[in-house]
């Protein structure tokens, strides 16, 4: 029996191993803990089957391993808010605030072309393979940025810095300007003349004041048509309204004249008959010596004695008609008066 057990080649070639010094001892303490119990057999095939089946929880035993450790994750989380600046809306105010919609990509990285949408509290979250990367903001209306370079760690959080996207409009471009000369009638410069360019309704691109030699510089970094609209005005004179052209970091120079206004008057008559109907103008005189004739929109002090039309086309003049004898001062906007007298 010994000698069956010694020789290795009647084993299994997965225990050949048990040979070896230590492997043995432990062998042979089974053989013989079985052994003990199949004694009463007094068959040789009962001692057969227990040395079998000491052999057999040996080999088991040896080719037995540690349990594995649990897997690690195999990515990492990145998260961030995408914010509005503040901006007008057909004149209402919309404050700063999150983004909805902004759409975010990975741009760099093992998870380049990932991409996700912001929510209403403008907040994104990735699950990315751990690595370096950057990711891109963007929004309709607003302007494209992109992140500084990160890294993805796993089993963690990354969090990006707030990000604050701009209306497109207002991204500062190039440098532009407008310089310009500003004239009266007669040539002389006007000094403290308002000179500006509007982006819209309520926001300035550019504003300045001319000097004392009439000169005015306006610069800005507001993205801006390629016709830009100029307008210079002084209380007293006339208003320039025009345009320039504009290119990228444009520096156009224009002149421009503002006529002084020397008297204003409203021409009517100074006295009618009753039944008369008369037109009323408003005339405006120069310092250049020419004169402007509009329609001049009238009120009577005494309606049941000049009574003011409606106003009817083809609309070039305002029509007072004389009603009953007495008096009426017609005024009009700016203090501007015409005492009439009827007769009947």
């Amino acid at each position: 029996m010994l000698t069956l057990m010694a020789d290795s080649e009647m084993w299994p070639s997965s225990c050949t191993h048990l040979w070896d010094v230590s492997r043995r001892h432990r062998l042979l303490s089974l053989v013989t803990s079985r052994w003990a119990g199949v004694v009463k057999l007094r068959t040789i095939q009962g001692v057969i089957a227990a040395i079998v089946s000491a052999l057999a929880i040996a080999c088991g035993s040896a080719n037995q391993t540690a349990p594995s450790a649990p897997p690690q994750s195999q990515t990492g989380s990145v998260e961030g808010i995408v914010n509005h600046e503040s901006y007008l809306t057909n004149r209402i105010v919309n404050p700063a605030g999150p983004m909805s919609g902004a759409r975010v990509v990975v741009t760099e990285g093992p998870g380049v072309g990932a991409t996700v949408t912001t929510g209403a509290d403008g907040v994104y979250h990735f699950d990315l393979p751990p690595g370096p990367f950057r990711v891109r903001w963007s929004a309709e209306f607003f302007e494209t940025r992109e992140s500084d370079a990160s890294t993805v760690q796993a089993a963690a959080t990354t969090k990006v810095a707030t990000v604050t996207l701009r209306l497109q409009r207002n991204v500062p471009v190039a440098e532009w300007s407008i310089s310009g000369l500003v004239l009266d009638g007669r040539g002389s410069p006007v000094p403290d003349a308002l000179a500006y360019s509007l982006a819209d309704m309520l926001t300035y691109n550019a504003a300045g004041q001319t000097d004392a030699a009439g000169r005015f510089h306006i610069t800005s970094t507001r993205q801006h048509p390629d016709i830009v609209g100029l307008t210079v005005e002084k209380r007293g004179y006339t208003t320039y309204q025009g345009s320039v052209a504009c290119v990228e970091a444009c520096t156009p120079t224009v002149t421009v004249r503002l006529l002084r206004i020397v008297r204003e008057w409203l021409d009517g008559p100074s006295s009618m008959r009753v039944g008369d109907v008369v037109p009323v103008d408003g005339v405006t005189e120069y310092d250049d010596g020419s004169r402007a004739v509009a329609r001049a929109f009238v009120e009577s002090s005494n309606p049941s004695v000049v009574q003011v039309q409606p106003f009817v086309s083809p609309y070039e003049h305002v029509y007072v008609k004389a009603l009953a004898p007495g008096t009426a001062t017609l005024s009009a906007i700016g203090g501007l008066s015409l005492q009439v007298r009827v007769y009947p």
